[in-house]
């Protein structure tokens, strides 16, 4: 910093920051193991996503040692008979840590001069309307982002969490971005909040990360805390298991056009907490399931199969392929596999999404072969066309 930006960035003497409530402290900090490896010096050997991370630690790293920005704000009121109006302007005296993110822009609200008590004359007067509207849908970022602000789960839990509530369709996504819940996630809502009002609410479950975050630090029993739970759960589950009758979600069958190879009925698209599946229309007389393939068209690169490459959706929401011969057949994929393959090793390539364009990248990890999927170049001359 101080050869770099000189001596008047630098912050003096050592940073100290405040434990975040609830945090473990149980990692080292991502940073650069040699500070003047720039982004910009090491970006030919890098790939885009691989710059755009390394940039993101090394700045933010480097950020914390520097002074902070100074900004100097103004507010001025001004009276009309019964009325006031304010203005603000701010303007950035020492840009600190900001420059280390080129964020030095023209964000400066610079305000006329003014003398207390000076009459001003009033130029316009534009009068405008404004209505609330209804908080924004949660999204993945945003619903992790409160459960952090209440205390719920930790970083190591979130991400299951949030794929958790989309594998069992508690919620669902539209958009491609906004969490929707569904009928069968406010019915399990609904339940759980009327048998189990104890448990089911942020209080009792930000207090409970407490004592577990305690019994680590050795300074609770664990036993005598599970003990004081189970206390009070058993017999509210005992109850609710008396009272809760099993709940039908009526939906129209899905015909998947294949039949039973045990009665011969129909096959049917059902819903199950791990994704779809197919089952016996004569259910439950028969219950013949099995899963459904869904195939891409491409088959399996592995030398001596037969098979060809499926869509599945793991326990845990997410998405990947592999071989209808599995288990007998190891393949496995969590990028798309496409029917071309590496001009370098031979293995079949992958798409992958960087920077909003895809690119066809070697499926082989010891093969860094990559190219610009041939998509991108499409929609550039659409573009230029339409333009």
């Amino acid at each position: 910093i101080r050869e770099n930006f000189g001596k008047e960035y630098l912050f003096k003497g050592k940073r100290k920051y405040k434990k975040k409530e609830g945090a473990q402290e149980a990692h080292e900090a991502i940073r650069p193991t040699n500070v003047s490896h720039t982004p910009d010096s090491i970006r030919n050997y890098l790939t885009p996503d691989q710059y755009k991370l390394y940039n993101l630690i090394w700045s933010r790293f480097l950020a914390t040692q520097f002074k902070d920005a100074k900004i100097a704000k103004t507010k001025v009121w001004i009276k009309n008979g019964d009325y006031l109006f304010l203005l603000e302007g701010e303007v950035l005296v020492f840009p600190g840590y900001t420059i280390i993110y080129n964020d030095i822009s023209s964000k400066d609200v610079i305000l006329p001069d003014f003398m207390e008590n000076e009459e001003v004359s009033l130029v316009n007067l534009i009068p405008t309307q404004h209505f609330t509207k209804p908080p924004v849908r949660y999204n993945e970022a945003t619903l992790v982002k409160v459960l952090e602000e209440k205390g719920i789960g930790r970083p190591s839990t979130y991400a299951q969490i949030i794929s958790t509530i989309q594998a069992r369709r508690y919620v669902e996504k539209r958009d491609k971005k906004y969490l929707f819940p569904t009928e069968l996630g406010e019915i399990v809502n609904s339940l759980l909040v009327a048998n189990f009002p104890d448990i089911i609410n942020v209080n009792f479950t930000a207090k409970m990360e407490e004592e577990l975050d305690k019994i680590e630090e050795g300074k609770l029993d664990w036993q005598n805390v599970l003990k004081k739970f189970y206390t009070s759960f058993l017999p509210a589950l005992e109850e609710a298991r008396e009272k809760i009758k099993r709940i039908k979600i009526e939906k129209k069958e899905e015909f998947s056009g294949e039949f039973c190879e045990v009665c011969g009925k129909p096959m049917v698209i059902r819903h199950g907490r791990y994704g779809d599946f197919l089952a016996c229309s004569g259910y439950p007389e028969c219950k013949n399931t099995k899963p459904i393939l869904k195939k891409i068209g491409i088959s399996c690169p592995k030398k001596g199969c037969n098979g060809e490459i499926v869509e599945k959706i793991s326990k845990k929401g997410r998405k990947y392929y592999t071989c209808t011969n599995y288990p007998e057949c190891d393949f496995i994929s969590f990028n798309k596999p496409v029917n071309k393959f590496c001009p370098k090793c031979g293995s079949i390539l992958v798409e992958i999404k960087s920077k909003g364009k895809k690119y066809l990248k070697c499926s082989n990890p010891e093969c860094d072969y990559i190219e610009e999927y041939s998509d991108n170049k499409k929609e550039e001359q659409t573009e230029e066309v339409l333009a």
